[in-house]
């Protein structure tokens, strides 16, 4: 009697390989200084965690450079991050790692903010604490020391930070084809939720939960109902809106929206890609105590700088 076929084992899951990358030498850098058995471990909110040593080195970024502390991964639980050769830390200071704790913004610009001290001899440091990003659906670019007028269709509004470890902002409106997805309970009192905007994160991230009664209904289930295409979403910012069109939140590819649920632990939005490809926003950090979002709708006739392409004056 013929047995039945074993069913073949499943394939193991993808693991993080550093050979995929481009690994950095120590040995072939005149200017590194290794900081002994000093080490870092860094974790992510999707749950990765990047792990290494920390070390000293003169770091490049356009046109300017310095030399700071910086880590250098040697390996992650996460396999998106193969053939990814590094991850450039351009976050606040109150995030920082004990170990590393000059954001690279800061240790490139000639005001270091108490940080690790004065800068050091044979350096070009960036003249103003700031920087800007955005995106289109081929490519970024990222402005360093402000950002470039032509990049946008209107000047830059600035809003507060509403924390000093994330690029939070407050959100009072969002809505979809002029219905309001954040339809307070209480309309008699200003409301407001925080709204990280994060260039890892690809899409529009709602909550798809009450806020604990603050809502009446939940925003991503709301929108999944009420979802037509060709329609703009339109997003209150400190009591500036904006528009977030068709064309960047809907994903030709897939067929599908670029818009999914925050965790339920998180009570607020990810703004990622989609609105950086709808918006110029720069990182203002001149007063690291207090830092300020600019942001502007983006030229779409502006074409950012190719990448390999060199630095745009």
């Amino acid at each position: 009697k013929a047995q039945p076929a074993a069913t073949p084992p499943p394939p193991p899951p993808p693991m993080f390989d550093i050979h995929t990358c481009e690994r950095f030498d120590p040995s072939q850098s005149l200017s590194f200084v290794s900081h002994g058995m000093e080490t870092f471990s860094l974790s992510y909110a999707d749950h990765s965690v990047i792990t290494g040593f920390v070390g000293r080195d003169i770091v490049q970024l356009g046109h300017y450079y310095a030399l700071t502390r910086l880590g250098f991964a040697l390996d992650c639980n996460d396999p998106n991050q193969n053939g990814i050769d590094g991850i450039l830390g351009l976050g606040m200071p109150d995030a920082a790692l004990p170990s590393i704790p000059t954001p690279l913004i800061f240790a490139l610009a000639n005001d270091r903010g108490g940080i690790e001290g004065a800068n050091y001899i044979n350096e070009r440091p960036l003249p103003q604490r700031k920087f800007a990003f955005m995106s289109t659906a081929e490519s970024g670019e990222l402005q360093l020391g402000g950002y470039d007028r032509a990049s946008t269709n209107a000047d830059m509004v600035y809003v507060p930070t509403t924390s000093t470890t994330e690029y939070s902002v407050n959100v009072q409106s969002l809505t979809f084809g002029g219905i309001e997805l954040l339809d307070w309970t209480d309309r008699e009192t200003p409301n407001a939720i925080p709204a990280i905007l994060d260039t890892g994160t690809t899409c529009l991230i709602i909550p798809d939960t009450l806020l604990e009664g603050r809502l009446r209904d939940k925003p991503f289930s709301k929108f999944k109902a009420i979802m037509t295409q060709g329609m703009s979403f339109y997003i209150t910012i400190d009591g500036h809106l904006f528009e977030i069109p068709y064309e960047f939140w809907w994903q030709p590819l897939n067929n599908a929206p670029c818009v999914q649920p925050t965790p339920a632990s998180y009570a607020g939005l990810l703004l990622g890609d989609v609105v950086f490809q709808s918006l110029v926003v720069e990182f203002d950090l001149t007063k690291p105590s207090h830092p300020l979002i600019g942001l502007a709708p983006r030229n779409p006739l502006y074409r950012p700088v190719p990448p390999g392409g060199g630095d745009a004056d």
